[in-house]
């Protein structure tokens, strides 16, 4: 099976050599957790490899993500020469709407040999939709028009509860090939990071809820080790 592989230190072995090529993973999780961090990373250790990538960003804007990330990790040193090389592409689209996002998508992948695409955040797109129903019939036709595209996705989805026990699944959990959710653990006087693959269609993979952290070289998952 070709896979594609994160580049995020542990998380390839933890889903056994990388994402299963072409499939669409749901990052879930709460606010402070770390899913830009992780996004912005799988696409830039793709752009290294040479692998295109586009984040479609529906909240923030390019020129801030960028900034944030340049803060957080100094190894995102090469990140105006991807962009300058077409590696790596930061769009905000003016309309919370899939049609567009599937547009980009496709042009992207028609134009510049697409590889790698984040989508953040689906939980945008449905706050568009007065109708659950039809959002749900769009996004099932949006990702019926994904899987006939030869690019591997993670999309954003944000959870209503940091705590574990508290979380729910909607409708992008059981139609997405895969979910990875992240926490952000109570631990009395501090918060703990970590992180479970719930779901990874074609592939095995580690069911361990796992401690991870955001470093200065990147996201380290640490593979193995307990929650304290």
């Amino acid at each position: 099976m070709e896979r594609i592989k994160t580049g995020i230190a542990g998380l390839d072995e933890m889903i056994k050599g990388g994402i299963p090529l072409g499939r669409h993973i749901a990052l879930y999780g709460g606010p402070g957790c770390g899913k830009t961090s992780f996004c912005f990373e799988y696409l830039y250790r793709g752009a290294e490899n040479g692998e295109p990538g586009l984040y479609i960003s529906l909240e923030e804007t390019p020129e801030d993500i960028i900034e944030n990330m340049k803060s957080t990790f100094p190894l995102f040193t090469r990140t105006q020469e991807f962009i300058d090389n077409k590696l790596l592409e930061i769009v905000k689209p003016d309309k919370l709407q899939l049609e567009e996002v599937a547009n980009l998508l496709e042009e992207r992948l028609t134009n510049a040999g697409l590889k790698r695409a984040v989508i953040d955040s689906a939980t945008m797109i449905r706050l568009s939709f007065g109708d659950v129903a039809e959002y749900r019939q769009t996004l099932f036709e949006f990702l019926s028009l994904l899987r006939n595209l030869d690019v591997t996705t993670i999309t954003t989805v944000e959870a209503s509860a940091a705590r574990r026990d508290e979380m729910t699944y909607d409708i992008e959990h059981f139609v997405m090939d895969g979910i990875i959710n992240l926490y952000n653990l109570d631990r009395g006087d501090h918060r703990v990071r970590a992180l479970e693959v719930m779901k990874m269609r074609g592939t095995d993979h580690s069911r361990d809820l796992v401690p991870f952290k955001v470093t200065p070289q990147g996201i380290k998952v640490y593979v193995g080790e307990k929650v304290f």
